[in-house]
């Protein structure tokens, strides 16, 4: 069951509508599918964060991967987090740990389907059937961004309509809102609102400024925020010392996906007591090998652990499930932005229930390519790239969050 070859397509499957976060706003999904080849024919799907660099690393990198027997995955972990990466080392060779996670995920798949076992089950053992996901409500425009994305008079929708229209439709009862966008003083009228509106309906509320916060600005909101009952603030302020201070400070638990992205950070989180969650994935850990290691280091440190979203597609989203519901250190609902993608890469996409969704229960990922969409969403990603539109931070109306406190 040797790796023969190795396609890896670059796509972009567009957002239904623009989403805001605080460096920019969000217009489709960029991802690189993998399709890996046995000598035999069997092929192992992967999915992984990236395009255009990512698919060149997978190429570049035949001499780790060619040859491999996939039921050896954990040689692709080996080898690919040979090559270790720092928070400083992100954009430079970030991509090769991009990379090596989609690989790793199709010899899991490729794995699954010629053992007839689930990936869930080859990484420990499915526990739990239906995994609960949170709605991520984003500020958006409210024409839908037709002409107006990153106009100075674009009107933005508040966050409660995305809030009760994902809880509405999708049957969600915790929520994630994506902050750090408008005036502090705006977004906690909002999150107030939210918490009285949707009432009962919602059962965990949690916020996420992407460290766009000064610690006295995150210390003057959490503070006032505390009485809302919020599951966590997911990275308000830059840097490991700066969620210690706020940490201290706050009765609020602390997450990251951002001030903590390699293991060798996870000593310094621990000593400085910076947070409270660590949210991996599957991907920019280094792969479910990595991944899985990150869950038993937060066990041992008493660290909450769950998984953050990067607008995963169908074969992502298949591999979420699988690992959410073989690790039961996961006990927070897990990120998606998959109420928010207009389409997908795969044969039969994924439909919530209740806030839900179902592990696969075929071998392996348990989905198949749909190979029409896969062309097509590679042709938009040859004309758009990675479509993200991105802000100037010197413009004052749209930082405004920085002097305030």
């Amino acid at each position: 069951m040797k790796i023969r070859e190795i396609r890896a397509t670059p796509v972009l499957v567009p957002l239904r509508r623009p989403l805001l976060h605080s460096n920019g706003t969000e217009t489709g999904t960029a991802r690189t599918v993998i399709e890996l080849v046995t000598e035999e024919g069997v092929v192992g799907v992967g999915e992984t964060r990236g395009g255009a660099s990512v698919a060149a690393m997978v190429a570049a990198s035949r001499e780790l991967w060619a040859g491999v027997d996939v039921l050896e995955a954990a040689r692709i972990a080996r080898r690919f987090g040979f090559y270790r990466v720092t928070s400083e080392q992100l954009h430079t060779v970030g991509a090769m740990k991009l990379a090596g996670a989609g690989i790793e995920l199709a010899c899991w798949d490729a794995a699954g389907k010629l053992l007839g076992k689930r990936a869930g089950d080859l990484w420990g053992g499915i526990e739990r059937e239906r995994i609960d996901f949170a709605a991520y409500a984003f500020y958006r425009y409210a024409d839908d961004g037709a002409g107006g994305v990153g106009a100075d008079d674009a009107t933005i929708e508040p966050v409660v309509e995305h809030a009760a229209e994902l809880i509405e439709t999708h049957g969600f009862r915790d929520v994630k809102v994506k902050n750090g966008v408008l005036d502090p003083e705006q977004e906690l009228a909002d999150i107030r609102r939210l918490r009285a509106d949707l009432g009962s309906r919602m059962r965990h509320l949690r916020i996420d400024p992407n460290q766009v916060w000064s610690v006295g600005t995150a210390v003057r909101f959490l503070t006032r925020a505390a009485e809302l009952d919020i599951e966590f603030c997911e990275d308000p302020v830059f840097g490991i010392e700066g969620m210690s201070r706020v940490n201290e400070l706050v009765p609020v638990p602390l997450a990251t996906n951002m001030c903590c992205v390699s293991f060798e950070q996870i000593p310094d989180v621990v000593r400085a007591r910076a947070l409270d969650v660590i949210l991996g994935d599957v991907h920019f850990w280094g792969g479910p090998t990595a991944a899985s290691k990150l869950a038993g280091i937060c066990d041992a440190f008493s660290l909450g652990f769950s998984l953050h979203s990067d607008r995963e597609l169908g074969v992502s989203t298949a591999a979420m499930l699988h690992f959410t519901a073989a690790h039961p250190q996961i006990r927070h609902a897990i990120d998606s932005h998959l109420p928010e993608q207009a389409d997908d890469v795969i044969t039969e996409p994924f439909a919530f229930e209740d806030g839900t969704l179902a592990v696969p229960e075929g071998p392996g990922l348990g989905v198949e390519l749909d190979s029409d969409k896969l062309e097509r969403y590679a042709r938009l990603y040859e004309q758009q790239g990675e479509a993200d539109e991105f802000r100037n931070p010197w413009k004052s109306d749209w930082w405004p969050t920085l002097p305030l406190y």
